[in-house]
């Protein structure tokens, strides 16, 4: 039987990709944490998986790249090289280059030349030399530090060659972590050699281990290794050389429960008259330790949860193939409706199967949520480089890392919330100087946080900057021509200026602005996810950038319509209420058009039906429904012939098998079969814009496309 690598190779390049965001985000902290231990612990176990995975898997430039990684690593954990800012921006460049290096061996790309000057550069910082850096095989050299004896016994799974693993490599990882003695090779399972099957792995073996590395450390020489080979570390002796240099090194004891070693460390100093309480309470502490560090893995494997790595392709189908039998369920319900009206009969098992399919909706649905600490791990390598290239002093704390949203929103909302934090560390957050002078502490306060409200998912990100400055907000808008000298806008309607395409008011091109790209950025992608975002601002005090989506981009809560005889679905997370005006709460004025006074507030009127050029049995707003709906701070009144009610609905993209539509921003089927389009509130919007000229009449020449689809199979 052949095997194929790929799977293997591909599963490695996952799993290293997230040992290095963990990596990155380890050294992040440890900046403000320098003495954590088990933080430099995570970040070295990281990289040295990646380099035992690398060799399995044939990447030697992966894996001599970690080895020199790993190395300086081993050496901050040792206290012989300190962390500092310098290092570590030095170690994040190194995590860099090793995903550039990941992803060449990904590609079968050439390592890109920068590759040896990253490692110059990361030897130049150390405060050993190059060959002065001690190798752990070498244990005699290993002074101050306890050498300890482990047994280790290794029965591979039969189908070990299968998995892309091989025992010869295992034995090489132990040999760099110290000295084998007493290697015993297993052979009672060979089979006759005419039985005997080169694809399986018969043998298993057993060595003694002198090493001052961590039990840890050997484990997880292991950590490819499928669970179910036998591994068996037993920790059987220890030299006490951190306290007794000048032992005889013929005086080593051999125990085999290690609750006694206090005692017999002690019986043995008391004869070449060293003080034996330092070695028994040096010992006992050790043990402790070691209880804690073993009681704490116990507890850790306790709340592990096994998961499995599905290919997302196969995860979407699964999710359309149910959503297309929610859609045939509703299809049914309503055949069974209409016959029973006339048999008078009801069916329970239609109700339970109802519900069946139902909760198996939503548990697919469940099965693409992912929480979003990964794209706020990102941010704050962002604002981290960002306060180095900009001069400033910036604390970036996230807050609501487990919040869940569908992984296709996680994938999309990245770009923008690349934008938006670069834009708040850029001209929210001021210099030293300026934030001194003007009362503020040095450092400045970045904060993005996420949570679930009312059905939706917030993300906000706020800054103790400088705020908006309205006034050249204004100023620039006017000399862009956006906006008129004598137009009277609101706070608001200033502060969304900044959404526009293009739009800037940094005074010089910088690497990092100034070219007036990037909140629109924010803006148009967080309105493909069907969401809206929103901006708040206080001059000197900072500004709060808010989005709000869609938990999930393959349902949603919809407010049904009826215009004519054609059915509309309006997102429910716009709707802000609707109800029939009175004949005088309809206004007409110069600048807005037709207009509805709700509660005394003046907003612009816009007739569906015109809009998309569609038939409707309502043109008497006092006649029909106005739906109030709501678009980054801004309203509108929509007409509509009547309401249908609330409803799930399935949504269907129309660019994959039509084309983009203005004002549409996708469709559903329903259950009766007919399809039914969602609206896009902002398009519409821009719509109504676009279809006056002089804010009074509209202009019927350029009428919107028709778009009418009748029937599932359309």
């Amino acid at each position: 039987m052949k095997i194929n690598m790929e799977q293997f190779r591909s599963a490695f390049f996952t799993e290293a990709t997230e040992h290095l965001a963990n990596m990155e985000s380890g050294l992040l902290q440890l900046e403000h944490a320098p003495d954590d231990l088990d933080l430099l612990n995570s970040i070295f176990r990281g990289a040295h998986t990646i380099k035992g995975a690398a060799g399995t898997f044939g990447f030697p430039d992966v894996a001599h790249f970690t080895h020199d990684l790993e190395n300086v690593l081993d050496q901050m954990r040792e206290g012989s090289v300190q962390p500092n800012a310098d290092l570590i921006e030095v170690l994040l460049r190194n995590v860099d280059t090793l995903g550039t290096l990941l992803e060449c061996a990904k590609t079968g790309d050439a390592p890109p030349d920068c590759v040896s000057r990253v490692q110059q550069q990361l030897k130049g910082l150390l405060t050993l030399k190059p060959d002065d850096v001690p190798v752990k095989a070498n244990i005699s050299s290993a002074a101050g530090r306890s050498v300890r004896s482990y047994r280790v016994r290794f029965v591979p799974d039969r189908e070990l060659f299968l998995q892309g693993s091989e025992p010869l490599l295992l034995l090489r990882e132990l040999a760099d972590l110290g000295e084998i003695t007493e290697t015993q090779v297993n052979t009672s399972a060979l089979p006759p050699l005419a039985e005997m099957n080169p694809e399986i792995c018969y043998l298993s073996w057993t060595l003694l281990l002198h090493t001052n590395v961590s039990q840890r450390e050997i484990q997880d020489v292991f950590g490819f290794v499928s669970d179910t080979s036998l591994v068996e570390i037993v920790h059987v002796s220890q030299e006490i050389s951190a306290t007794v240099d000048d032992l005889d090194h013929k005086t080593t004891m051999s125990i085999a429960n290690e609750s006694d070693i206090a005692t017999s460390t002690a019986s043995i100093v008391a004869t070449s008259g060293v003080d034996a309480r330092l070695v028994v309470d040096e010992a006992e502490r050790r043990n402790e330790s070691e209880r804690r560090v073993s009681s704490r893995r116990v507890n850790d494997r306790s709340v592990e949860q096994e998961t499995v790595r599905v290919d997302c392709h196969r995860l979407d189908n699964l999710i359309n193939v149910i959503g297309e039998l929610v859609i045939s369920g509703a299809m049914v319900e309503m055949e069974f409706a209409e016959w029973q009206k006339q048999s008078g009969h009801e069916s329970q098992s239609l109700a339970h199967l109802s519900k069946t399919v139902r909760d198996l909706q939503e548990l697919s649905l469940s099965l693409r949520m992912v929480p979003i600490a990964v794209t706020f791990q990102k941010m704050t390598r962002i604002v981290h480089d960002l306060a180095r290239q900009l001069g400033k002093q910036i604390h970036f704390e996230t807050e609501g890392e487990e919040t869940e949203l569908d992984k296709t929103v996680v994938d999309q909302i990245g770009d923008p919330l690349m934008h938006m934090v670069r834009n708040a560390a850029d001209h929210g957050i001021e210099t030293p100087d300026e934030r001194i002078a003007a009362g503020k502490p040095a450092e400045g306060q970045i904060t993005l946080r996420a949570f679930h409200q009312g059905g939706n998912i917030y993300i906000e990100l706020k800054d103790d900057g400088r705020g908006l400055d309205r006034q050249v907000i204004r100023s620039k808008a006017i000399e862009r021509q956006l906006i008129r000298e004598e137009d009277n806008l609101s706070n608001q309607e200033i502060d969304n200026l900044i959404f526009v395409p293009g739009f800037s008011t940094a005074k010089q091109i910088t690497d990092v602005s100034g070219r007036g790209v990037g909140m629109d950025v924010v803006r148009r992608n967080v309105e493909a996810l069907q969401g809206s975002v929103s901006i708040q601002s206080e001059m000197g005090r900072g500004s709060t950038v808010t989005i709000r989506l869609p938990l999930t981009l393959a349902i949603m809560d919809g407010l049904s319509i009826g215009l004519s005889d054609d059915v509309y679905i309006l997102p429910l997370l716009s709707v802000v209420e609707s109800f029939r005006p009175e004949p005088q709460e309809i206004k007409r004025v110069a600048t807005k058009g037709e207009v509805v006074v709700v509660r005394g507030e003046i907003v612009p009127l816009l007739r569906v039906y015109r809009l998309l050029n569609v038939a409707a049995r309502v043109t008497e707003p006092s006649e029909g429904i106005v739906v109030i709906v709501e678009n980054q701070g801004k309203k509108c009144a929509l007409l509509v012939d009547e309401l249908l009610g609330q409803s799930q609905v399935v949504i269907k993209n129309l660019e994959t098998n039509f084309h983009k539509v203005a004002g549409i921003a996708g469709a559903t089927i329903l259950g009766d079969g007919r399809v039914a389009m969602i609206l896009d509130i902002f398009g519409l919007m821009r719509l109504a814009s676009n279809s006056y000229v002089d804010g009074s009449r509209p202009v019927e020449e350029k009428p919107t496309p028709t778009l009418k689809l009748t029937g599932a199979s359309a």
